[in-house]
């Protein structure tokens, strides 16, 4: 490597490590003012709708410090019970039935994986 090359790569990484507190600060501000809007269908639209899981998913908000994380897990989280999760009663017991695509077909490899996260609850 040229000497020259050498010292133009070395001045261009400090001069990062100089603005880089300042990027951070910026970005920080940004996200303090910046309003997270939920993109959860509303209530009448969901198709199943789990106390249990909407208490967790408060709880675990609770110990997110990124508010922008926190909105995130919050829209992800309860998204299959929101849209993918069909239930009724036939002949006097429930039945669950679970969209995995975009055919309206039960595969148990899929329909295993979106509720795992639910499980414990």
């Amino acid at each position: 490597m040229k000497r020259r090359t050498f010292i133009t790569n070395n001045i261009k990484s400090a001069a990062g490590l100089v603005f880089l507190p300042i990027n951070s600060l910026l970005l920080s501000s940004f996200k303090l003012h910046k309003k997270f809007t939920s993109k959860r269908p509303l209530e009448k639209n969901r198709t199943y709708t789990s106390t249990a899981v909407e208490e967790k998913m408060e709880e675990v908000k609770r110990k997110i410090s990124d508010p922008e994380v926190a909105w995130m897990f919050s829209n992800c989280y309860p998204n299959t019970l929101d849209t993918t999760v069909n239930f009724e009663i036939k002949e006097g017991k429930p039945d669950t039935f679970i969209v995995t695509g975009d055919i309206d077909a039960m595969w148990l490899r899929d329909s295993t994986a979106q509720v795992w996260p639910y499980i414990p609850l």
